[in-house]
């Protein structure tokens, strides 16, 4: 994979239902902000939720969109859907379904997902990557990668700070204030990349 095509990818799993609450965050990379990633919050009726991350951003002569919705029932994940385009062209596609008990489905689908087998996650799933931008892993050791179909290790750096252990070896840093995910720092392909929440575009009241 090209260092371009490998940064747009990194940054696209980073980014993650009508909502009243959003948060805006800038994307930025070498010092320059080049896309912005919006979360948005929605609490159904019977203790259901759902939670979604959209991203829009530009590179050079790439152009990507990234999504992830996440609905929960009783604080378990029941379903998950996670997918990124690349100049519209859809290069993957991740989709977690609820089985059995505390059994999950994982299925993979898009240009970079062919020939990529079908998985099984056998625990519960209360906490998801998505979920890191909508409330501090207090007490949380590991979170359900969305995009990878497997869980990742956290750990407590200092306060208000945690380290994500990914899949593919790199650690996302996530950094809060009152609760609040306030800034998202990795390193990809040589390249700082850093998600800020944008205190002028925050509407939802924190």
């Amino acid at each position: 994979m090209k260092v371009k095509e490998f940064l747009v990818f990194g940054i696209l799993m980073f980014s993650s239902a009508v909502s009243q609450a959003q948060n805006v965050y800038d994307v930025i990379v070498a010092g320059r902000t080049i896309g912005s990633l919006r979360v948005f919050d929605d609490k159904g009726k019977d203790n259901t939720e759902q939670h979604r991350i959209e991203s829009d951003f530009k590179v050079m002569f790439y152009k990507g969109k990234y999504s992830t919705e996440t609905s929960y029932s009783d604080g378990k994940l029941v379903s998950a859907t996670c997918a990124h385009h690349v100049n519209g062209d859809l290069k993957e596609k991740t989709l977690t379904k609820s089985a059995a008990k505390s059994t999950y489905e994982v299925s993979f689908s898009g240009e970079d997902s062919k020939d990529k087998p079908k998985m099984i996650v056998n625990k519960p799933i209360s906490s998801t990557i998505t979920s890191l931008y909508y409330k501090e892993p207090i007490n949380i050791t590991e979170v359900y990668s969305e995009r990878y179909g497997k869980m990742c290790a956290v750990k407590k750096i200092s306060e208000g700070k945690y380290g994500v252990a990914l899949p593919d070896g790199k650690q996302g840093i996530y950094s809060y204030k009152n609760g609040l995910c306030r800034e998202v720092k990795t390193d990809l392909a040589g390249f700082k990349l850093r998600i800020v929440l944008n205190e002028n575009k925050n509407i939802s009241g924190l």
